[in-house]
């Protein structure tokens, strides 16, 4: 090594003036990874100094872009522990080889619904490793107690599956017992590698999955799907911080979302669990103050049935 000892903010300032010099954001963004490969303090600490400028980059929206070409993206280190359906039965040893043993979160996405993208298979990883990245920048989360995990079960991306450089599984999504058999297995092994207080943050797995895979472990692991339950949060705390400047409480709203997604949906149950909770009545009446529209139009009970995605149910 050199003899001079350059200070880190000396070395940081080198680095933002490095970053800001690439033509696009899909090049900063790379930049960002390839230190974070390299030199992890330096990137934390353009993270945390330059959070406005940066966050955007390594998340949304350029991440998004980033996904995209996943596969297409050099990078010095591989991110992430990526666990696949000829995991089966092995999923503990999978989970094994990740070095780090005082792991405390844990972010995991199947691919299925990468942002508004749709399914982007094992590219999905970017997603994990960009919000466990902001965990530790801004939530002060040690990056070794972080685990990035991508559920790889194949991909409907005729796109992905067609090029020679895409590292995923080249077959049809599993959508059978297999796929819940795996995700019961990862699990089961989370908690037993990592202990029961384990968190799990599900991220961008599809409607038909998300809300079965919450129900199912809500009760039995420190977990929550971020789509449904922290874009809820959010939103139901910017109505409540509104009160101050509109003066009108939450129970004399109602609400209509244009869109009956995992966000919208979630949004809505939330309301209605803060309504319910505030007038002290059932939350089923407190849901009659709420209305959902999908592509269909609006959501009501004489569109009960097969057809009607579970998660519209009341």
């Amino acid at each position: 090594l050199p003899a001079g000892v350059v200070p880190l903010d000396t070395q940081l300032d080198v680095a933002m003036e490095q970053l800001r010099s690439k033509p696009t954001d899909l090049e900063k963004y790379i930049f960002l990874q390839t230190l974070q490969d390299s030199r992890e303090d330096l990137y934390l600490a353009a993270l945390m100094k330059y959070t406005e400028e940066c966050m955007p980059l390594v998340y949304t929206p350029t991440v998004g872009q980033a996904c995209m070409q996943f596969h297409r993206i050099a990078r010095h280190t591989p991110r992430g522990l990526y666990i696949s359906l000829d995991d089966l039965g092995h999923v503990r040893e999978a989970l094994g080889n990740w070095p780090e043993r005082g792991v405390r979160a844990v972010v995991v996405t199947d691919g299925e619904r990468i942002l508004g993208l749709g399914d982007l298979g094992t590219n999905g990883m970017g997603i994990p490793v960009g919000k466990l990245a902001l965990y530790a920048a801004c939530a002060g989360i040690h990056p070794e107690a972080c685990l990035p995990v991508t559920i790889d079960v194949g991909t409907e991306n005729e796109r992905l599956k067609a090029d020679p450089a895409y590292p995923g599984l080249r077959r049809k999504r599993e959508r059978g017992p297999a796929y819940d058999a795996l995700i019961e297995e990862f699990m089961s092994a989370v908690q037993e590698r990592y202990g029961r207080d384990v968190l799990v943050q599900f991220e961008d797995f599809g409607n038909a999955n998300a809300f079965r895979i919450l129900d199912k472990f809500r009760a039995r692991a420190n977990c929550f799907n971020d789509d449904i339950q922290g874009t809820a949060a959010v939103a139901l705390a910017g109505i409540l911080a509104s009160e101050k400047i509109t003066r009108t409480p939450l129970d004399k709203h109602t609400f209509l979302f244009y869109g009956a997604g995992e966000a919208g949906v979630g949004i809505a149950e939330l309301i209605a669990a803060a309504l319910a909770e505030q007038l002290g009545q059932p939350v089923e009446e407190a849901r009659k103050r709420i209305w959902l529209i999908d592509s269909q139009g609006l959501v009501t009970a004489d569109r009960l049935g097969p057809k009607l995605a579970h998660h519209k149910v009341p």
